[in-house]
């Protein structure tokens, strides 16, 4: 028992899982070829990833969770994509999502965490525009849902998901999200990508309508008032919601560069360099000008990285959010990460010659990992610049269309 009268809980350590990912880094370089083959984590991966503590990462502190910092689940999150970007990417989605079990009482939330379960227990879907959620009417006692959810990243593993759900025909900010078993659902199996296919970001749906009880149905208002509620009890999750996840998911980019900077120069001294005068790429000049720019580019992100970080982090000790503003910048931060991440592990492919396009080659896998990671709409670069370049000009243009998490009403 603590001074206070609640149950001490024996949390996880950070450097000790961090420590437990790297040694897991061969294995899941190894590995990261299945699971693009098999579209999903292959289980032995996961079985690895739960001994070495690393779901505890995916679920609430109250529950057992790790209360980690900023600065430590980003550098979890990087040694794990250093490993296998697909894999990473799971536990990033799925940590983030679970940000949905402050929005339910406890006696809802706590058969989900507290039964045995291997992987991570929960992923969220939706929200951002009804072709990707569902919808809802409401019943006596509950909810009938029903609906296609797409890009269901950790729904293979997971024991229960988060789906968003609009509830009101004419209004995009009536929107709810329902917790619903994973085995009441159809899996459609239909995750087939270029990038990130590891991932096992399926569809999932109902079959018709499903009900649901008013207590797995909420809202992201009572969701803002639970996290003031538990925040207040010292039980809340770390400041920073969307945008902190974003930044700890710029780790998965930076990782995803270190395996591409060491695949390149592990094979650069035997590479031959066809049609020049130099027997060997490494005794070539442009060869070392494009591993300086790559290192250069990745360093300079990072650095980016660590800044956004330290702010978070900052904001966690001084019991603050970051205000409007600084959320964007922070959010620029996070597409400027992997922007920049992703064009230097092309840069580093497109030195590797035309034996790079072999599958058995580590960094073509990578470079479409990396890629399709920065395609993400949230990463998108364009889109945030943009953002950024309105507010510094002062340019009002409305509301940005951003997650169900932030969604606001009047």
């Amino acid at each position: 028992m603590t001074m206070n009268g609640t149950v001490a809980v024996d949390r996880p350590r950070a450097q000790e899982i961090l420590a437990h990912v790297e040694e897991l880094q061969p294995w899941l370089r190894k590995h990261q070829a299945e699971a693009e083959q098999q579209r999903r984590i292959p289980q032995e991966t996961v079985e690895r990833l739960d001994r070495a503590g690393v779901f505890s990462l995916t679920t609430p502190t109250r529950f057992g969770g790790a209360g980690f910092t900023t600065r430590e689940t980003h550098d979890i999150i990087r040694a794990l994509a250093s490993g296998c970007g697909a894999t990473a990417w799971v536990v990033w989605a799925a940590a983030g999502g679970n940000l949905w079990s402050c929005a339910f009482p406890d006696e809802v939330i706590a058969p989900v965490y507290e039964t045995p379960w291997v992987g991570n227990r929960t992923f969220a879907l939706g929200g951002t525009s009804r072709r990707m959620s569902g919808t809802a009417r409401q019943v006596e006692g509950g909810w009938m849902i029903k609906g296609t959810w797409p890009f269901a990243t950790g729904s293979v593993h997971a024991s229960h998901g988060y789906l968003a759900v609009f509830y009101d025909d004419t209004d995009d900010a009536k929107v709810g999200m329902a917790l619903v078993p994973k085995d009441q659902l159809v899996e459609r199996d239909d995750w087939e990508a270029m990038g990130l296919a590891g991932t096992g970001s399926q569809t999932v749906a109902t079959d018709g309508e499903l009900f649901v009880p008013d207590e797995r149905f909420s809202t992201p208002e009572r969701l803002s008032t639970r996290i003031t509620e538990l925040t207040r009890q010292g039980l809340g999750p770390a400041r920073g919601g969307l945008v902190r996840s974003l930044i700890i998911g710029a780790g998965l980019a930076l990782g995803m560069a270190d395996q591409a900077m060491e695949a390149f120069l592990a094979t650069i001294g035997r590479r031959s360099l066809p049609y020049s005068p130099y027997a060997h790429q490494i005794e070539a000049p442009v060869a070392h000008h494009t591993v300086g720019r790559a290192h250069t580019e990745i360093r300079a992100a990072g650095r980016v990285a660590d800044a956004a970080v330290a702010e978070l982090d900052r904001c966690q000790a001084e019991a603050t959010d970051p205000t409007e503003n600084e959320a964007l910048q922070l959010h620029t931060d996070a597409a400027y990460v992997w922007d920049t991440c992703s064009r230097a592990v092309e840069t580093l492919f497109r030195a590797s010659g035309a034996s790079a396009i072999i599958k058995r080659n580590p960094l073509q896998l990578i470079t479409r990992n990396c890629l399709a990671g920065s395609m993400h709409a949230a990463n998108h670069l364009d889109t945030w610049l943009e953002n950024a370049g309105r507010m510094l000009c002062g340019t009002d243009s409305g509301p940005l269309s951003t997650s169900v998490l932030e969604r606001r009403t009047s």
